[in-house]
């Protein structure tokens, strides 16, 4: 997660309506849990690729893993294999229309030419709020008639952001709504959760190995690879919507927990938090921690922590020495639910 214009915090519950996005309190006073670890934690390792070419090439990676970007007519297809826990070899499919695609993507981000145009709104109408209040009110009234005009372009400014899968902070900060994004996209993967329930039912997986199935597929066949902050005059909060990460191959630690808790999302009893540390973020599902896990308490509660950056191939409860450096510093962590 990168300390730019734009950064990526958040992630959300399957609820009926959109979350008012100005609600959420996040804590930055909690402190790391663990129970006691009988080994050093593994730290992961970063991998540069490129972005999608669509060639159809298979791509092999040194853990096992391959990955096929692809076009299939008007179709855009991924076809991911890669190994889990169990040391069982897995394939998983995910594919789109290019005009669905199209529209999806034009759903993320925004650009300075809106940005304007909306300023160029608020000129106007405060200009016109002043001409018609004065004359008959006074300076008073043209104060409180441009106040209306403010709150009217705050309403239009954080509506804006958030049909791009954005929110507005404090300090004007503009973030990537991360559960408003993973809340738009269960439905969407609900197919690659099919295919993972149908995977761990063939295979007899209890509940645990089928997470963990999930988590080795975002860990290590999605590649490593921090997106851009600003992209075709698109600010795009340094984040790859998980539909776009999956048929482009890669992503960062943001992306990557976007995809895993989006995918993990479509089972009603899954209940999961974000976790930021300062340049980072990653995520926590609830469980009992068992010996040896890392955890988080929210609410209470404890949530067994998952590093979905890879390429480490780190079960849950398990995270990078650099992660648990950051998660046990000074400035601690913050934690959002996504449910």
């Amino acid at each position: 997660m990168r300390g730019a214009e734009l950064k990526t915090i958040h992630f959300i519950l399957l609820a009926a309506c959109f979350a008012c996005t100005a609600a959420l309190c996040l804590d930055w006073e909690h402190r790391l849990s663990s129970v006691a670890r009988g080994a050093d934690i593994l730290r992961s390792q970063s991998s540069a690729g490129d972005e999608e070419g669509y060639t159809g090439r298979e791509a092999r990676t040194e853990t096992g893993t391959s990955q096929k970007i692809y076009r299939e007519g008007p179709d855009l297809k991924a076809r991911y294999r890669f190994i889990n826990f169990n040391r069982d070899r897995l394939t998983i499919n995910f594919s789109m229309s290019g005009e669905d695609y199209g529209s999806y993507l034009s759903g993320y981000g925004y650009s300075d030419a809106e940005m304007a145009e909306l300023r160029r709104w608020r000129e106007n109408a405060r200009q016109s709020a002043w001409k018609a209040a004065v004359p008959s009110g006074g300076r008073s009234a043209g104060e409180k008639a441009i106040a209306e005009v403010e709150t009217e372009y705050d309403t239009r400014l954080r509506t804006l952001l958030h049909s791009r899968g954005m929110a507005l902070r404090a300090g004007n900060m503009v973030e990537c709504d991360m559960p408003l994004i993973v809340k738009r996209n269960i439905k969407l993967l609900n197919p690659l959760a099919a295919a993972f329930q149908k995977l761990a039912a063939d295979k007899n997986y209890p509940e645990e190995e089928l997470v963990g199935s999930v988590v080795s597929l975002v860990q290590t066949a999605l590649r490593y690879q921090v997106p851009p902050p600003l992209e075709d005059g698109r600010h795009t909060g340094g984040l790859l919507p998980p539909a776009r990460a999956l048929l482009s191959g890669w992503g960062d630690c943001d992306t990557k927990t976007g995809v895993l808790a989006a995918i993990l999302g479509s089972w009603s009893g899954m209940r999961m938090v974000g976790v930021a540390v300062p340049g980072h973020y990653l995520m926590a599902i609830r469980r009992l921690p068992g010996k040896g896990d890392m955890f988080v308490t929210y609410e209470g509660l404890e949530y067994v922590l998952v590093e979905p950056a890879g390429p480490a191939w780190l079960e849950p409860g398990s995270v990078g020495t650099h992660t648990a450096d950051l998660l046990a510093g000074g400035e601690g962590y913050r934690v959002e639910p996504f449910f």
